[in-house]
Protein backbone atom coordinates (compact mmCIF):
# COMPACT_ATOMS: atom_id res chain seq x y z
CA UNK A 1 0.00 0.00 0.00
CA UNK A 2 1.38 3.17 -1.00
CA UNK A 3 1.22 6.36 1.36
CA UNK A 4 1.16 9.49 -0.30
CA UNK A 5 3.65 12.03 1.04
CA UNK A 6 0.74 14.62 2.52
CA UNK A 7 -0.15 11.69 4.77
CA UNK A 8 3.94 11.23 5.63
CA UNK A 9 4.03 15.11 6.53
CA UNK A 10 0.67 15.17 8.79
CA UNK A 11 2.53 12.03 10.55
CA UNK A 12 6.02 13.53 11.38
CA UNK A 13 4.35 17.07 12.42
CA UNK A 14 2.60 14.82 14.90
CA UNK A 15 5.55 13.07 16.02
CA UNK A 16 7.39 16.18 16.45
CA UNK A 17 4.88 17.77 18.35
CA UNK A 18 4.16 14.85 20.51
CA UNK A 19 8.20 15.15 21.26
CA UNK A 20 7.99 18.53 21.76
CA UNK A 21 4.94 18.19 24.49
CA UNK A 22 6.64 15.33 25.67
CA UNK A 23 10.45 17.60 26.82
CA UNK A 24 8.02 20.64 28.10
CA UNK A 25 6.30 18.34 30.82
CA UNK A 26 9.88 17.06 31.74
CA UNK A 27 11.01 20.47 32.33
CA UNK A 28 8.67 22.09 33.72
CA UNK A 29 8.81 19.15 36.74
CA UNK A 30 12.33 19.47 36.70
CA UNK A 31 12.16 23.03 37.32
CA UNK A 32 9.31 22.59 40.05
CA UNK A 33 11.32 20.19 42.05
CA UNK A 34 14.32 22.43 41.83
CA UNK A 35 12.41 25.16 42.83
CA UNK A 36 11.39 23.72 45.79
CA UNK A 37 14.30 21.99 46.47
CA UNK A 38 16.05 25.40 46.26
CA UNK A 39 13.53 27.07 48.84
CA UNK A 40 15.07 27.41 52.46
CA UNK A 41 14.10 25.83 55.76
CA UNK A 42 13.03 29.14 57.88
CA UNK A 43 13.55 29.39 61.80
CA UNK A 44 12.34 30.66 64.15
CA UNK A 45 14.14 33.85 65.79
CA UNK A 46 15.67 33.35 69.54
CA UNK A 47 14.71 30.07 70.17
CA UNK A 48 15.53 30.08 73.63
CA UNK A 49 13.44 32.99 74.39
CA UNK A 50 10.44 30.85 72.84
CA UNK A 51 11.27 28.13 75.20
CA UNK A 52 11.88 29.72 78.25
CA UNK A 53 8.19 31.57 77.77
CA UNK A 54 6.84 27.86 76.82
CA UNK A 55 8.26 26.52 80.25
CA UNK A 56 6.76 29.07 82.26
CA UNK A 57 3.25 29.69 80.50
CA UNK A 58 2.00 26.18 82.69
CA UNK A 59 2.68 27.59 85.63
CA UNK A 60 0.10 29.55 88.07
CA UNK A 61 0.63 32.93 88.51
CA UNK A 62 1.19 33.59 92.32
CA UNK A 63 -0.30 36.90 93.46
CA UNK A 64 0.94 37.65 96.70
CA UNK A 65 -1.21 39.74 99.20
CA UNK A 66 -1.34 43.10 99.53
CA UNK A 67 -0.55 44.34 102.99
CA UNK A 68 -2.55 47.35 104.02
CA UNK A 69 -1.02 49.80 106.66
CA UNK A 70 -3.30 51.44 108.77
CA UNK A 71 -2.54 54.22 111.08
CA UNK A 72 -1.51 54.12 114.30
CA UNK A 73 -4.19 53.73 116.82
CA UNK A 74 -3.77 57.65 119.25
CA UNK A 75 -3.48 56.54 122.42
CA UNK A 76 -6.63 57.63 124.76
CA UNK A 77 -6.05 60.71 127.47
CA UNK A 78 -6.09 59.20 130.31
CA UNK A 79 -8.59 60.82 132.89
CA UNK A 80 -7.15 61.96 135.68
CA UNK A 81 -8.82 61.52 139.22
CA UNK A 82 -8.48 64.75 141.49
CA UNK A 83 -8.44 64.18 145.29
CA UNK A 84 -11.17 63.73 146.82
CA UNK A 85 -9.65 65.23 150.46
CA UNK A 86 -6.70 68.26 150.28
CA UNK A 87 -4.83 68.90 153.87
CA UNK A 88 -7.97 66.73 155.20
CA UNK A 89 -10.27 68.76 153.89
CA UNK A 90 -12.82 68.23 151.04
CA UNK A 91 -10.91 69.08 147.98
CA UNK A 92 -13.37 71.86 147.27
CA UNK A 93 -13.86 73.19 150.54
CA UNK A 94 -9.38 73.58 150.60
CA UNK A 95 -9.62 75.23 147.31
CA UNK A 96 -11.82 77.83 148.32
CA UNK A 97 -10.14 78.25 151.80
CA UNK A 98 -6.96 78.80 149.80
CA UNK A 99 -8.55 82.18 148.63
CA UNK A 100 -10.92 82.86 151.06
CA UNK A 101 -10.51 83.81 154.46
CA UNK A 102 -13.82 82.49 155.00
CA UNK A 103 -16.45 80.17 153.08
CA UNK A 104 -19.44 79.16 153.17
CA UNK A 105 -20.54 75.35 152.65
CA UNK A 106 -23.92 74.45 151.67
CA UNK A 107 -25.45 70.94 152.31
CA UNK A 108 -27.93 69.85 150.25
CA UNK A 109 -30.14 66.92 148.61
CA UNK A 110 -30.93 66.78 145.01
CA UNK A 111 -34.74 66.83 144.10
CA UNK A 112 -35.64 68.69 146.94
CA UNK A 113 -36.83 71.93 146.04
CA UNK A 114 -36.42 73.41 149.91
CA UNK A 115 -32.65 72.41 149.88
CA UNK A 116 -32.74 74.14 146.13
CA UNK A 117 -33.95 77.61 147.56
CA UNK A 118 -31.89 77.59 150.64
CA UNK A 119 -28.48 77.19 148.76
CA UNK A 120 -29.41 79.29 146.48
CA UNK A 121 -30.22 82.01 149.79
CA UNK A 122 -26.37 80.54 150.96
CA UNK A 123 -24.84 81.60 147.60
CA UNK A 124 -26.37 85.00 147.27
CA UNK A 125 -25.45 85.70 151.43
CA UNK A 126 -21.56 84.13 150.57
CA UNK A 127 -21.69 86.58 147.74
CA UNK A 128 -22.67 89.46 149.83
CA UNK A 129 -19.95 88.51 152.57
CA UNK A 130 -17.32 88.74 149.95
CA UNK A 131 -16.71 84.99 151.39
CA UNK A 132 -16.27 81.61 149.29
CA UNK A 133 -18.99 79.23 148.21
CA UNK A 134 -18.99 75.64 148.10
CA UNK A 135 -22.27 73.25 147.91
CA UNK A 136 -21.86 69.53 148.84
CA UNK A 137 -24.14 66.64 147.78
CA UNK A 138 -25.27 64.67 150.82
CA UNK A 139 -26.23 61.75 148.79
CA UNK A 140 -23.36 61.82 146.80
CA UNK A 141 -20.75 59.22 148.79
CA UNK A 142 -17.61 60.65 147.48
CA UNK A 143 -18.29 64.54 148.64
CA UNK A 144 -19.77 63.74 152.01
CA UNK A 145 -17.77 60.64 152.93
CA UNK A 146 -14.44 63.64 152.67
CA UNK A 147 -16.89 65.75 154.36
CA UNK A 148 -17.91 63.34 157.28
CA UNK A 149 -14.08 62.59 157.70
CA UNK A 150 -12.95 66.28 158.21
CA UNK A 151 -15.98 66.89 160.69
CA UNK A 152 -14.94 64.04 163.29
CA UNK A 153 -12.76 66.15 164.38
CA UNK A 154 -14.95 68.87 166.06
CA UNK A 155 -15.76 69.07 168.89
CA UNK A 156 -19.45 69.30 169.33
CA UNK A 157 -20.91 66.20 167.94
CA UNK A 158 -23.87 67.65 166.45
CA UNK A 159 -21.71 69.82 164.02
CA UNK A 160 -20.40 66.29 162.17
CA UNK A 161 -23.81 65.36 160.87
CA UNK A 162 -24.57 66.06 157.35
CA UNK A 163 -28.23 66.48 157.42
CA UNK A 164 -30.17 69.09 154.93
CA UNK A 165 -30.41 71.73 154.27
CA UNK A 166 -27.85 73.15 156.43
CA UNK A 167 -24.99 76.01 156.09
CA UNK A 168 -21.58 75.28 157.42
CA UNK A 169 -19.49 78.76 157.85
CA UNK A 170 -15.73 77.71 157.53
CA UNK A 171 -12.38 80.07 158.61
CA UNK A 172 -8.81 80.23 157.83
CA UNK A 173 -6.97 77.60 157.84
CA UNK A 174 -9.66 75.46 158.21
CA UNK A 175 -11.88 75.53 160.71
CA UNK A 176 -15.30 75.53 161.66
CA UNK A 177 -16.68 78.94 162.80
CA UNK A 178 -20.73 78.06 162.91
CA UNK A 179 -23.42 75.56 161.62
CA UNK A 180 -26.82 76.67 160.70
CA UNK A 181 -28.97 73.90 160.42
CA UNK A 182 -32.70 74.03 158.47
CA UNK A 183 -33.34 76.56 156.29
CA UNK A 184 -31.10 80.12 156.03
CA UNK A 185 -32.04 83.10 154.41
CA UNK A 186 -29.52 85.28 152.38
CA UNK A 187 -29.56 88.01 155.49
CA UNK A 188 -28.50 85.44 157.94
CA UNK A 189 -25.73 83.57 156.08
CA UNK A 190 -24.09 86.75 155.07
CA UNK A 191 -24.11 88.03 158.75
CA UNK A 192 -22.34 84.66 160.14
CA UNK A 193 -19.69 85.12 156.60
CA UNK A 194 -19.35 88.66 158.03
CA UNK A 195 -18.63 87.33 161.81
CA UNK A 196 -16.25 84.98 161.31
CA UNK A 197 -14.38 87.37 158.81
CA UNK A 198 -12.70 89.57 161.94
CA UNK A 199 -11.47 86.54 163.21
CA UNK A 200 -10.38 84.81 160.50
CA UNK A 201 -7.95 87.71 160.15
CA UNK A 202 -6.80 87.55 164.19
CA UNK A 203 -6.31 83.74 164.06
CA UNK A 204 -8.18 81.07 166.04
Amino acid sequence: MTVSPKVRLLALAGLVGAVALGAGVLLLSKHQSSSSAATPTIHPLYPHRHHHRTAHAGKPVVKRPVTTLHPAAKAKPRRVHRSAVVDGMPAALASSLASHEVVVVALYAPHSSVDQLATAEARAGAADAGAGFVSVNVLNERQSRALTRFLATVSSPNDRILDDPAVLVFQQPKTLFIRLSGFADRETVAQAAQNAAPLAAAGP
